[in-house]
């Protein structure tokens, strides 16, 4: 049963005539400890049924427009005023910022020291170091150093995108797309063509080969045709100088499956900057398939019906 019914046992069970003047039950006398003797509390949690009437909301599910001819929706593609789906740029700023916070607490671990006590715990005592050489019969401190500067710029690298003399270029299409808003940073990719991979009206399926974002917005030039980063040997090179010259802050994060040249590191010292390397392999193979994912919309009128489609 359930505690309904248990509740309605007890309250059964629990009940007594109210005391009279010449009671018919036998009286006993009870002392204080008696009171609580082999005592255990018991809950009882009830369900009651609600006696309201509410509207229940009829689900009703819109028809998607669908391809009346195979590669009608291609053929309507024109790419003109394309941008892109907000839900997704939500995600991606996240995560922008989240590498920004990892790639600083990895810097300060860098940046901290350990040294002997000798009279001042500075930062606390580093439990780790002194197990290690307790057989010193020392205790070590901790002393965190103030880092210059924060990170900047984040650049994410899927594939190098580096085809023999024969193959052709898996991600050719390079865009650089600016902040529509403050809370947004500019952008710049190597990816998939737009309207090739045609998922709804107007909705174009891609996928990044690589990106860089940098803070604040509506700074960036196209790099693809700045004349400026034709140094670079590589799309991901130039990705990563793009960064190092927009960058407002001292550091810039760089993911990829393997660190950049020496080459890249003096060009950031030059220009007073650092480039800290985080591998792919730290980060979840699932998150980065989900972001590496994305989709482009011919017009802002688009976005209207998009949610229908992604």
């Amino acid at each position: 049963m359930d505690d309904n019914y248990g509740y309605e046992v007890w309250d059964l069970g629990s009940r007594y005539p109210w005391q009279e003047e010449n009671p018919t039950l036998p009286t006993i006398e009870l002392r204080g400890e008696d009171l609580f003797l082999n005592q255990k509390k018991i809950r009882f949690h009830r369900r009651f049924r609600t006696m309201r009437r509410r509207l229940v909301p009829v689900p009703a599910k819109k028809r998607r427009l669908q391809e009346q001819r195979p590669g009608e929706w291609q053929r309507q593609w024109q790419g003109h005023m394309i941008c892109s789906y907000p839900p997704e740029d939500i995600v991606i700023e996240g995560w922008g910022h989240y590498i920004k916070k990892k790639a600083g607490q990895i810097l300060a671990a860098e940046n901290s020291r350990t040294v002997p006590f000798t009279s001042s715990l500075m930062d606390g005592i580093d439990l780790r170091e002194t197990i290690r050489n307790w057989h010193e019969g020392k205790l070590y401190v901790k002393e965190n150093r103030s880092l210059r500067g924060k990170v900047g710029s984040v650049v994410l690298i899927f594939n190098e995108d580096q085809p023999a003399e024969n193959e052709a270029e898996r991600f050719p299409w390079r865009v650089t797309w600016l902040g529509e808003h403050e809370q947004e940073s500019d952008m710049a990719f190597y990816a998939t063509p737009s309207g090739q991979h045609l998922v709804g009206p107007g909705i174009s399926r891609c996928q990044y080969g690589g990106f860089m974002l940098t803070y604040p917005p509506m700074r960036v030039y196209d790099i693809w045709q700045d004349a400026f980063f034709d140094i670079a040997s590589t799309k991901s090179e130039r990705l990563l100088l793009a960064a190092i010259d927009y960058c407002e802050q001292a550091q810039i994060a760089y993911i990829a499956a393997k660190p950049p040249r020496s080459w890249c590191h003096t060009v950031a010292s030059r220009y007073r900057k650092k480039i800290i390397y985080l591998p792919i392999g730290m980060f979840s193979p699932v998150f980065l398939k989900k972001i590496r994912t994305f989709h482009v919309l011919d017009g802002h009128h688009v976005r209207e019906v998009a949610g229908e489609y992604i």
